[in-house]
This record gives structure tokens, sequence and C-alpha cells, in this order.
């Protein structure tokens, strides 16, 4: 049976964080290990852009909500900690880091995307970087990954309100159906230098796991239970 933290003693995390690079400002970039890591250990990540909270604070409640033991999973709350600081997309260098990463597929254009979910047109314009993984949170995502070696990654972002993987796993029907949110099999346009991108070309199983447009407290509120049964799953 899992013991909880009682809700009074969730202020703060209790599981130390283990820096693993620095961001352009300097700001560490911390991953909280998982207990007993093994062959089927999983890798959590949230807040590659800097305006996409609600998974940032919703998964953070989810590892104040665990007991002592660490999560069974290994867990990265901030990709992008100069973003989450400034509220930016990007890093602080103007870069999307989700066009960052080094693929096949990267391309030197600038990206775009909306100002916020209501607006129609993609007309805000980001940098993809000066090449494949010029930026240091990029480059030190990498080499965690290579680190840990884990059996597989969800991503965590907004506002799309679905779970996409292509390959459709056990996990992410599970995700989709915890989450009540659909699966799909793209999210409808062209991700080059994408995380996910990466990953595929690693041959490393990767779920997007896109909340809805909804507030750190709504997605808190909504998906408690599920993140912290995320934690800790079991295949």
């Amino acid at each position: 049976m899992t013991v909880f933290h009682p809700r009074p003693q969730r202020g703060k995390l209790i599981f130390p964080g283990t820096p693993f690079g620095k961001s352009v400002l300097g700001a560490p970039m911390l991953f909280f290990r998982a207990a007993d890591a093994g062959p089927d250990t999983g890798l959590i990540i949230a807040g590659t852009h800097g305006d996409e909270t609600a998974g940032v604070v919703a998964l953070s409640c989810a590892l104040r909500t665990l007991g002592a033991k660490p999560p069974r999973h290994h867990l990265v709350l901030a990709v992008n900690p100069d973003g989450c600081q400034l509220g930016l997309r990007a890093n602080a260098n103007g870069v999307d880091l989700n066009r960052n990463f080094p693929t096949g597929n990267w391309r030197p254009m600038d990206t775009l995307y909306r100002w916020t979910s209501a607006s129609e047109a993609r007309d805000v314009a980001l940098s993809p970087g000066t090449a494949p993984g010029s930026e240091p949170e990029t480059r030190a995502l990498c080499g965690l990954i290579a680190q840990l070696k884990p059996a597989w990654v969800v991503s965590f972002h907004e506002p799309l309100a679905c779970i996409e993987q292509q390959a459709r796993s056990p996990l992410a029907l599970w995700l989709a159906e915890r989450l009540s949110l659909p699966l799909v099999d793209s999210v409808g346009y062209a991700t080059p230098g994408s995380f996910g991108s990466w990953c595929e070309e690693q041959s490393l199983p990767c779920i997007t796991a896109e909340l809805p447009a909804v507030s750190a407290d709504a997605a808190t509120t909504d998906y408690l239970d599920a993140l912290v049964d995320l934690l800790r799953y079991r295949v």
C-alpha cells in the first residue's frame, strides 16, 4: 500500500534534484532520479516551452504527493528553466528548443507559433537555433538520456489536448484513458528538429502528452491522480 505525503507537508520537494546541465543564463537543469531504476524505467519531461506551465506545476504536485520513496521513473520538471522563469516559449536565446534537436529533418528557417491557443494564425517567429543542437539545454537533455538510457519518454506540452504516438503503445493507451484525452498519430503539422523526431532516430519510444489549455490549478485538480500513477507506472 502506497502512503502518500499528507497534504500539509506537500509544500516542498523532499527528493533532491540532480543537476545535469545549465541553461543559457546559468540556471541548473535538474532531474529527479527514479528509485530502483531498471530496464523498464522511463523518463518524464515537461517545461520544454516556458509558456506551458500547467504540466510543470501538476507534475511537481504529483511528485510532492508521493510518500518517502522516490518515483519509479526519472523526471525533469523544466527542460527550459530560463523560459519558465521569463515566461518565454523559447529559451533565453529566443530558440524554440523543440526545433533545435540534432535530427535529420532539422531546418534553419524560423518556426512559427500561436500567440495564444485562441489565436487563428501561427505568426510569432522563433529561431530553431544556429545549428542542430546549438543550445545548452538541448545538449544537456540529449546527454542525460544517453546516461540514463530510459525505456521510454513521456514529454508534456500544452494546449492541443491529445496524446500523440503513432505506435500506440500500452503506455500511450493508458495515458489517453487516464487523462481522458484522444490518442492521435500526429499533432497535424510538421515538427522538424523536434524532440520526438530525435527520439525516433534514437529508436527511443516517445509519447507526447498535450494537455488542454488549462491553468496549473485546473491541471492539478483534474490530473493529479493520473500523474501520481504515471510516476509509479508499471508495465
